[in-house]
């Protein structure tokens, strides 16, 4: 996707890649994402290099992450997400950030949500999905996630409609 802006939001796997990431002036990441790269290790001294050098955590504020949540549960990807990665979109929709995650389900609401964003290490994804959810047996459709088919009692996963 087009990246135009010199803000970045910065996914933990961005983080936890290893690879060299843009040389850009503002880049933020959401509380949430410290809280996942543990204490100690090799990434965290990562994170601390980053922070030192103007990496900033930002918490979005609470209607941008209503936002992404009502959009991700009609694009169905709100079963996909993890609270990080909505807190991502919504700072991202907050600052009017490009977000850098190699996360398909990321890339796709921030598709969805008209946020730019970039893959590091993977291309990026070229059409916008939609998913709902499937027995893996009889084929029946749900429109809410439930565990086994009422139909036929098999289990029920999540599938991308066409």
């Amino acid at each position: 996707m087009n990246d135009k802006r010199s803000k970045y939001v910065l996914d933990t796997s961005v983080i936890l890649s290893g690879k060299d990431l843009p040389m850009v002036n503002e880049m933020y990441i959401p509380p949430s994402v410290t809280d996942e790269i543990k204490k100690g290790g090799r990434w965290y001294n990562k994170l601390q290099r980053l922070l030192a050098g103007g990496l900033k955590v930002v918490t979005p504020p609470g209607p941008y992450i209503q936002e992404v949540k009502a959009h991700a549960k009609r694009t169905g990807d709100y079963l996909r997400l993890s609270n990080t990665d909505i807190e991502l979109l919504a700072l991202a929709l907050h600052l009017d950030a490009t977000v850098i995650t190699d996360d398909y389900s990321i890339q796709n609401l921030a598709k969805a949500l008209g946020v730019d964003f970039r893959g590091l290490a993977l291309a990026e994804i070229k059409k916008e999905y939609k998913w709902s959810h499937r027995c893996v047996k009889c084929k029946r459709w749900y429109k809410e996630p439930v565990e086994d088919c009422m139909v036929c009692g098999g289990e029920v996963k999540t599938a991308r409609l066409k």
